[in-house]
């Protein structure tokens, strides 16, 4: 019963980050005590409860034994009906937030994947619907069949889980999981001052080019703005609708393409033109590349080159 609502959580924690669960909270996890017939059972048999008559003569009848410990299809209703409660509940709000432009790509990145972790988990509770199904149309035999894929899928379900989840925080470098992290500041601006400051960064990066500096840092443009590196973080989030390493390094990604199709740059090698538009690091630039891109560098290259048509051609024409 606690799975539908540690979902929800965690759904809740990657798309509006995390935040303590209040009182309020602690009240999806109440229906834990629907489950918790062993416990309880513990408790009556080692405590001693059952000494005082009362208690004894409610606990012994059959029928609170049934309650307690009912394992069957009926028994599973609840935590069926929960789990499929939550599971759309949170596909709901992934689905709010999809078309939101005012996120950074590693948020688009995380409601993707919860994407993908919510088909794969309706997936499975269509199985188990048929099992169920099965079970109350008293084909038993077909319903154990499926109830052991279904468990089968359940353990692959779990290792995917374990493993992919592992996978994405290794595509984040230091600075891209600190940034991610950071807690949210409330820093107002007004609307003067946001068209002031957001001139201010086009002008730095696009006529500047400080881009290209590799070792560029967040306390560097906070300077050259004039303001504090909680107030740039703020501006950038808030009213560009990035984090600072997504977009420095949209810029950069922007530059190295123009440089993978520039004929002067033929002979240049995919890691010198990583390193001339920006990036100290030729795996960040492939992984950025691909983010932005959804192509690797070569990939890109190879298309653009395709895609050209010979000067000849163009005269006949």
């Amino acid at each position: 019963m606690a799975l539908g609502p540690v979902l929800y959580f965690y759904t809740r924690s990657l798309l509006f980050g995390g935040k303590k669960l209040k009182r309020k909270d602690y009240l999806h996890f109440f229906s834990l005590f629907f489950e918790m017939g062993p416990q309880i059972a513990f408790v009556f048999h080692f405590s001693g409860l059952l000494l005082i008559p009362g208690v004894r003569n409610w606990y012994l009848p059959f029928e609170k034994q049934a309650l307690l410990f009912e394992s069957g299809n009926s028994g599973n209703l609840p935590f069926f009906f929960s789990f499929v409660i939550y599971s759309a509940v949170c596909f709901k709000m992934v689905h709010d937030n999809y078309f939101n432009k005012e996120i950074s790509a590693y948020k688009l990145k995380d409601i993707k994947w919860l994407k993908t972790l919510l088909y794969t988990i309706f997936s499975l509770i269509i199985i188990w619907s048929i099992t169920i199904f099965l079970a109350y149309l008293s084909l038993p035999y077909l319903a154990d069949c499926l109830k052991y894929t279904t468990t089968i899928l359940a353990i692959g379900f779990a290792y995917w889980v374990g493993m992919s989840t592992y996978m994405r925080q290794t595509k984040m470098s230091i600075d891209d999981v600190v940034e991610y992290n950071k807690p949210s500041v409330k820093v107002y601006f007004s609307d003067n001052d946001v068209i002031k400051y957001q001139r201010r960064l086009v002008t730095l990066m696009e006529i500047e080019e400080i881009y290209l500096n590799p070792v560029l840092k967040l306390d560097f443009l906070a300077d050259k703005l004039g303001i504090s590196e909680k107030s740039i973080s703020r501006l950038l989030n808030q009213h560009v609708g990035k984090n600072f390493n997504d977009f420095v390094n949209e810029y950069r990604i922007q530059e190295a393409k123009k440089k993978l199709t520039d004929p002067a740059f033929i002979r240049f090698t995919i890691a010198s033109i990583a390193f001339d538009s920006g990036f100290n690091s030729l795996a960040t630039f492939q992984r950025c590349f691909k983010q932005f891109t959804g192509i690797t560098p070569s990939q890109y290259q190879s298309n653009s080159k395709s895609t050209q048509i010979p000067e000849k051609t163009l005269l006949k024409s």
